[in-house]
């Protein structure tokens, strides 16, 4: 698989095509102040209720890039729009490049959608001064200085026109005009004026079109079975049912695992058509479609390998019925739109076949395991593979663990979403997690709150195809000082980072990468939960 982020085809599309138009600073500041009464500090986190559209966004969206911003066309955008009645609009996700869920308000004025004032969007936490930022969606126009730079400021009256035509498309009304990122610098005499900072994202030219596509379903009464999809860089489950010629696959798309897709059986093929919905992938708020596509290779200046596509009208798989085999012949591309490229990730190596695994052979065992004890709780971290010994995928569904501590087998309260209730379970489903499990692919995390942790053992269960529970070896790690490794490594240094890359302290809480570096040289990265 090739991944071609949105930022990355932003920011390539924007540096082959800006020719003689200025270069975009991020650094200057908007001399326009506007009083607090047109700016709302409250970020909108949840919908409101009311009639919900699903709108698909073209426009030219910045990102910006150091200390500039580059800029070039976006296509196939998800934007949410919430009419709440009485000329109460909401819209979601509304700069493009800059991915956070929440809304902002607007009001319906006749055929127009209007957004009035600084909204706020989101809020940072900028650890270099222990502050939060509050980040605003700001109407803005384009300014050039006498370098020929250019940057975005604030428009007087703070507002933002979208007209409404018959198709229900909302089309700005001034295409030249920028919902720009911002933060607001407040002045000296803290009046409540404020100077406002472009961030270097946001969108202009903005054209929102209604999109009703909805994704295939599998048809009724056939029964998909599980096949294995690989890549170079994937190894996971997709499901297959075949009905005469017509061959459904679902998980074609890595992001949405459960989008079905159909394709033709003919002559040792099976041909699968271009342009099939298969949702809206909420994780970058992208539309993505299943569309055919032409590779090919070549070198940029630097040395590096470059993957190029076009559109094609269908993808193509060498079918081996018997075995029970598909190998790639002409690729994929999930696009952002049916028929214009706009490439989200790439396919151009994959093979899918039903695995032969006989239901005896044991998972596999965990390993990496180490325990961490202190005063308040005890953490033992693992990974637990999702494969037999021989290597076979299992489905995770029927894969858990158990642990085992100073050799009695410990009970946990886990929720269960099928009676909305809390059980009591001493099997730990492999991707389950509230807040003492934490799941990140294979790294697990389990707070054990024990006195006197001597030894702990974990094991897989997997519930095999004949509905027999077949037990994994044990990986045990005890204590000697503070950290035992059933390795024999010993840590010799850990270190905390957030989610954006910067160093904390144990007086952070949330989420956090720990970098665990052992005697022998060699790190490990997992991420934890990280309580104060």
């Amino acid at each position: 698989m090739r991944k071609f982020t949105f930022f990355a085809a932003v920011a390539m599309t924007a540096l082959m095509s800006q020719g003689a138009a200025p270069k975009f600073s991020t650094m200057l500041k908007s001399p326009s102040i506007h009083a607090a009464d047109n700016v709302s500090d409250e970020v909108i986190w949840y919908a409101p209720d009311g009639e919900m559209t699903w709108l698909e966004r073209s426009c030219d969206g910045f990102v910006t890039e150091a200390y500039d911003a580059v800029h070039g066309q976006v296509l196939g955008s998800v934007v949410q729009m919430v009419d709440a009645g009485d000329g109460e609009i909401y819209l979601s996700h509304m700069a493009s490049e800059y991915p956070v869920e929440t809304w902002i308000k607007a009001a319906r004025v006749d055929n127009t959608i209007v957004v009035d004032g600084a909204q706020a969007i989101y809020v940072e936490y900028d650890y270099d001064y222990d502050e939060e930022l509050m980040v605003y969606l700001v109407p803005m126009k384009l300014q050039v200085d006498a370098n020929d730079r250019g940057t975005f400021v604030a428009t007087d009256d703070l507002r933002f026109v979208f007209n409404v035509e018959e198709d229900g498309s909302l089309v700005a009304a001034d295409p030249e005009m920028l919902l720009g990122v911002c933060v607001r610098s407040l002045d000296p005499d803290a009046t409540g004026s404020g100077i406002w900072v472009w961030r270097g994202f946001g969108d202009r030219d903005i054209k929102m079109t209604p999109n009703n596509d909805t994704p295939l379903a599998l048809p009724e009464g056939l029964e998909p079975e599980y096949w294995v999809f690989q890549d170079q860089y994937d190894h996971s489950f997709v499901q297959v049912a075949i009905d005469g010629d017509d061959f459904y696959i679902n998980g074609m798309d890595r992001e949405l695992p459960d989008a079905w897709i159909k394709g033709q059986i003919s002559d040792g093929k099976v041909i699968f058509p271009s342009g099939q919905f298969l949702g809206a992938d909420m994780n970058i708020f992208y539309y993505s479609y299943f569309c055919g596509a032409e590779f090919t290779h070549d070198v940029d200046e630097n040395g590096d390998e470059v993957l190029k596509s076009s559109l094609a009208e269908n993808s193509v798989f060498a079918y081996d019925a018997e075995n029970k085999r598909l190998t790639l012949e002409r690729g994929y591309v999930i696009n952002s739109t049916a028929d214009r490229l706009y490439p989200l990730y790439a396919y151009d190596q994959v093979t899918v076949e039903r695995q032969a695994r006989n239901p005896e052979v044991a998972p596999a065992a965990p390993y990496d395991l180490f325990l961490e004890i202190d005063e308040w709780s005890s953490l033992v971290w693992f990974q637990l593979p999702n494969t037999d010994v021989d290597g076979n995928l299992l489905i995770e569904n029927n894969l858990f663990y158990e642990i085992f501590v100073n050799g009695e087998l410990q009970s946990f309260e886990l929720y269960n979403e099928v009676s909305d209730e809390y059980e009591e379970t001493t099997r730990i489903p492999y991707a389950y997690q509230d807040y003492d499990i934490y799941v990140a692919g294979p790294d697990h995390t389990v707070y054990l709150y024990n006195e006197d942790i001597v030894k702990v053992g974990i094991r897989s269960v997997y519930v095999n195809e004949n509905g027999e529970d077949i037990y994994s070896d044990f990986t045990y790690a005890g204590e000697e000082g503070s950290v035992a490794m059933s390795d024999g490594r010993l840590i010799v240094s850990e270190r905390l980072y957030d989610l954006n890359g910067c160093q904390v302290d144990s007086r952070y809480e949330g989420v956090v990468v720990k970098v665990i570096t052992y005697s022998d040289g060699s790190e490990r990265r997992v991420k934890v939960m990280a309580h104060k």
